[in-house]
């Protein structure tokens, strides 16, 4: 979860699995606050920010069953002061 030019982290599934997110839409978020958790057949990640930034997008509706590299959430990183 690296942020591109813009300063947006995409956050993609690394494997099958249901969706449960931990944040909202506009919610502020600092670095290691959980931001979702992707539970497989065999496996559980739970997917935390890297840095602070502000939540712009959840990429599909919870619960939701997604294949591996779906896009997830997006975030815009805040860049460090």
């Amino acid at each position: 979860m690296i942020a591109d030019r813009q300063g947006q982290v995409r956050v993609r599934a690394s494997f099958a699995g249901s969706v449960e997110y931990r944040v909202r839409v506009g919610e502020s978020v600092w670095a290691g606050r959980a931001l979702l958790v992707v539970e497989g057949d065999r496996e559980v990640e739970t997917l935390s920010a890297r840095n602070a930034g502000i939540i712009r997008e959840l990429c599909v509706a919870e619960g939701t069953e997604v294949e591996k590299g779906a896009l997830l959430l997006v975030m815009d990183e805040t860049p460090p002061s």
